[in-house]
């Protein structure tokens, strides 16, 4: 399980790295090319529309070529935009652009369907937890390596570097370990699927239909604290570096708190009731966010910032696992990219609806807001409370056996 582990990781970890290196980049970008530094924000758009229609359209190459293989192809493709990216002016950084975000989109959906036997297990949660955390460490590699490479090489050579070094180190990786070259395509047949065969599942089922709606104000939560945290506490009047460390305890909160949150989601059997917790943590951790505006500058922050990261960066293994276990695993994956559709659409459309109401009332007020959003993930987190008659026993009872749970 461990090497099935890793080889799901390695890829999403290098894949974010890939993918953030850009806005590492953004000022020194921003020179060469001649449009403004907050054309970030337009990268980031364009790159997670790309990752939800790579997300949409992987279900049949998951079938062909087997999970795994996928994701690794996809760090060779990934490789490729980034060093497309940095070759040619804007034209070189469009293309890119997309084709960092295509090869993310399938990862997720990939590696939940390679770990999906193992949904039955008692401790599945902290395995997805632990794999989730591979996004934000991504983060971290970027923020270590492309400054260092920067300062020595330009961006155009640090995209380039970091583009063919990490394709060389996914290629290496694949020949060499087993639970690449041993992984056995299903080979399913694949006709008949539209493109909207992942949402199609979603809206079916009412129970994951709920909890993909909540994902959306999750995912919103979580690039809201990302976007608009040292924004809020420079205003309030932190100084930019103290409010990027209270930024990075955030993140370092969310990565602790993706494992953890699993671990206690399989020792209490009750995700979803988690989730809820989690979603009341979120409303209070903005309406703290709120209040140090009052308060103005001092170690308060500190806990509130602790408190956000760890609820609105940790809530994601939980729900992906859930999500796992609410269908037969051959559909693993088609219901994760189905339930990443709203996860995604949270990504797109929260940060500029928080930001439109922070224009209206101020981002005091903004946070205030997402604090009642929260409230309604809570409420759309909580389990079913009753089945209907004749119907079966969820699947992740169902599927689980004795030699599963001693797994």
């Amino acid at each position: 399980m461990v090497a099935l582990l890793f080889a799901t990781m390695f890829p999403q970890a290098v894949l974010s790295m890939m993918s953030l290196s850009p806005p590492v980049m953004a000022p020194a970008i921003a020179g060469e090319l001649g449009v403004p530094a907050e054309l970030t924000g337009l990268y980031t758009g364009l790159v997670y529309a790309f990752i939800l229609a790579g997300n949409l359209v992987c279900a049949p190459f998951i079938d062909r070529w087997g999970p795994i293989r996928l994701s690794f192809t996809c760090v060779l493709g990934g490789g490729v935009g980034l060093v497309t990216f940095g070759s040619d002016g804007v034209i070189g950084a469009l293309l890119g652009t997309g084709l960092m975000g295509l090869c993310y989109g399938p990862l997720t959906p990939a590696s939940a369907q390679a770990i999906s036997h193992h949904a039955g297990s008692p401790g599945f949660a902290l395995i997805v937890g632990i794999r989730q955390t591979s996004v934000p460490l991504g983060g971290v590699l970027a923020g270590w390596l492309v400054p260092a490479l920067m300062l020595q090489l330009g961006w155009h050579r640090s995209c380039a570097v970091l583009g063919m070094g990490s394709a060389l180190a996914g290629t290496i990786f694949a020949l060499s370990s087993r639970t690449v070259r041993q992984e056995r395509p299903v080979g399913r047949r694949t006709a008949g699927r539209g493109l909207l065969t992942p949402l199609r599942l979603i809206v079916r089922r009412p129970a994951l239909l709920r909890l993909s709606c909540a994902s959306m104000i999750f995912a919103a939560l979580q690039l809201v604290l990302t976007g608009f945290l040292v924004v809020y506490l420079v205003g309030i009047g932190h100084d930019l570096l103290t409010a990027g460390a209270l930024l990075g305890a955030s993140q370092v909160a969310g990565i602790i708190g993706r494992p953890l949150w699993g671990a206690v989601a399989d020792r209490t059997g009750s995700p979803r009731i988690l989730l809820c917790l989690l979603a009341l943590g979120m409303a209070v951790s903005c309406v703290l966010t709120a209040l140090l505006g009052a308060t103005g500058p001092g170690v308060s922050a500190l806990p509130v910032a602790v408190l956000f990261g760890a609820t609105a960066s940790g809530w994601n293994g939980v729900f992906l696992a859930e999500v796992m276990r609410e269908v037969e695993p051959a559909s693993a994956g088609l219901a994760t990219s189905g339930g990443l559709l709203f996860t995604y659409a949270g990504v797109v459309l929260g940060p500029p609806l928080f930001g439109a109401i922070a224009v209206l009332v101020g981002l005091s007020g903004a946070f205030v807001a997402a604090a009642v959003a929260a409230l309604a993930g809570a409420v759309l987190a909580l389990p079913p409370t009753r089945r209907r008659v004749g119907e079966p026993n969820p699947p992740s009872t169902r599927h689980r056996s004795p030699a599963t749970s001693r797994s």
